[in-house]
């Protein structure tokens, strides 16, 4: 088996390391070469399969990593998916390689928690059609909705619910939750109301699926 230090790294998450500039030179300092996604864009399979030859270790975000691109990855040993999930990596075909895949739950959970905040606070408050009348000349009206006592529903409470939660609490809304494995330690403690599915739908004025 190659020393660390001896191994190729393909990262494809556009986003890896942009928060924490630290977790490239950290990677970069530990094996041979590190490439990345330059495109942009989630990677193809026939993208994969052109790189992954000779590739040791793949950190992923949602690329096509099916049976044809695992077929071409000769010396892969590990696949550690960037975030939760295991969205478009072939598992049987890993398996039958002995390849080792992974993730990272709750690895982008704040910065999802933080455009789910701004999406909510632009659906209430028309920000976008302002900036774009007033950038124009105009000087718009619009009607807006204050968050201070509405009803969050989130369906979900697992780490991005969480996240969105405690960022939630600061702005005087009622928060409700549903998950299939509620923490109810965590609900208690951010004055979070867990309860049915159905209960939430008829009485939210937001809803957030996570």
């Amino acid at each position: 088996m190659k020393a660390l230090k001896d191994c190729r790294v393909l990262v494809t998450p556009t986003s890896y390391g942009s928060q924490d500039p630290a977790l490239k030179s950290d990677l970069e300092s530990l094996v041979a070469e590190v490439i990345y996604n330059t495109t942009g864009k989630p990677l193809s399979s026939d993208q994969l399969q052109e790189l992954l030859p000779e590739i040791d270790g793949m950190i992923a975000g949602l690329d096509e990593i099916d049976a044809q691109a695992l077929a071409a990855a000769n010396d892969l040993k590990v696949v550690v998916r960037y975030g939760v999930g295991y969205n478009n990596v072939d598992l049987d075909t890993a398996r039958e390689k002995g390849i080792v895949v992974s993730n990272t739950p709750g690895a982008n959970a704040v910065a999802v928690a933080e455009l789910t905040l701004a999406l909510i606070l632009n659906m209430l408050r028309p920000i976008m059609p302002a900036v774009q009348r007033t950038k124009s000349g105009e000087w718009p009206r619009y009607k807006g909705f204050s968050l201070d006592g509405k009803v969050v529903g989130l369906l979900g409470l697992g780490a991005i619910g969480k996240e969105t939660a405690r960022r939630l609490s600061g702005f005087g809304c009622q928060i409700l939750a549903y998950d299939l494995y509620p923490d109810e330690k965590f609900a208690a403690e951010h004055g979070i109301n867990l309860v049915l599915m159905d209960e939430i739908l008829p009485i939210a004025d937001v809803l957030s699926l996570h």
